[in-house]
């Protein structure tokens, strides 16, 4: 039988007569006569070349490859099922399934919103609820589905996998720099009027310690203090300042000219962006079509 499959009706029989042991049951079940499901089963016998059922006194009991063979074809016939009903834009009555997402406030305004209506289109199934609460994530006062996040890959209660790496760019307004020259080093930057992240992850940190100041040194930087990117970068168009900020962020609004490249030299941290969710749970339907989508689009943050 190499090369050939049985029919659907003939595997949609089978699994009907299983069920019932009886074959007048099982056509009443498929609104197919006695005689029709019988050819069938016997069509599938003939395929496989092994009887499925001991026929005695009018009792069917399915033999050892029977058995086998009848776990297998339900489980396939339930797949098929499920996913027909899935894709069908007939079914009216389709539950959505919701996947409780979680980045940081950032990532979720300046990438993956504006993305969001793509993923809707190809998967209308699946309802994402959007959370920005990451700190709970991280310190694992609160679970989640699917994560986003920024650091070293290390949560112990999520598989981390890494999605992309990032550089930092010293940026700010060209009204602001009018009549100066970006400078040439990163230490340079603290000449500028300085817009610094406060979060625990600093990137004013990792920047100043990478051009080798002390912790005491870049304490002593001037400047206003703001939680999240999203906010240092509406300081900087503001005109208040320097800043250092994620070049997915930035750079359209370099390329556009409204932002200019304040310093010559870059950051590339040893941290980057992962994608976290339950090991256990990475064949979730929802959770492998957004880990999939998600990262079809790594090259474009």
């Amino acid at each position: 039988m190499k090369g050939k499959l049985p029919s659907i009706i003939s595997l949609q029989c089978f699994d009907a007569v299983c069920h019932h042991l009886n074959m007048t049951y099982a056509g009443e079940a498929l609104f197919l006569t006695q005689s029709a499901v019988s050819r069938q089963v016997k069509n599938l016998e003939s395929l496989i070349g092994r009887k499925l059922f001991y026929r005695q006194d009018n009792q069917l009991t399915l033999t050892p490859i029977g058995e086998q063979y009848a776990e297998e074809v339900h489980k396939i016939l339930s797949s098929l099922r499920a996913v027909t009903q899935k894709i069908s834009s007939n079914t009216k009555d389709t539950k959505t399934i919701k996947l409780k997402v979680v980045t940081e406030p950032t990532f979720a305004i300046a990438w993956l919103m504006p993305k969001l209506h793509e993923f809707y289109i190809n998967y209308p199934d699946i309802e994402i609820d959007l959370g920005t609460d990451f700190e709970a994530v991280t310190r694992n006062t609160r679970r989640c589905d699917f994560a986003i996040l920024w650091g070293n890959g290390s949560w112990p209660h999520y598989y981390a996998e890494p999605l992309r790496h990032d550089t930092f760019l010293a940026v700010c307004t060209p009204r602001y720099l009018r009549g100066r020259k970006p400078v040439k080093t990163m230490r340079e930057v603290a000449n500028f009027d300085f817009i610094h992240q406060s979060s625990a992850m600093s990137t004013t940190d990792e920047w100043f310690l990478k051009a080798g100041m002390t912790e005491k040194e870049i304490s002593m930087i001037g400047g206003q203090h703001f939680d999240y990117f999203i906010y240092l970068l509406q300081a900087v168009k503001n005109n208040i300042g320097v800043s250092i900020l994620p070049e997915y962020l930035v750079k359209d609004a370099i390329i556009e000219g409204e932002l200019i490249v304040a310093c010559e030299e870059s950051l590339k941290p040893s941290q980057r962006f992962h994608i976290l969710y339950d090991k256990e749970r990475q064949d979730d339907y929802a959770i492998r079509q957004f880990r999939k989508w998600l990262l079809s689009h790594k090259n474009d943050m």
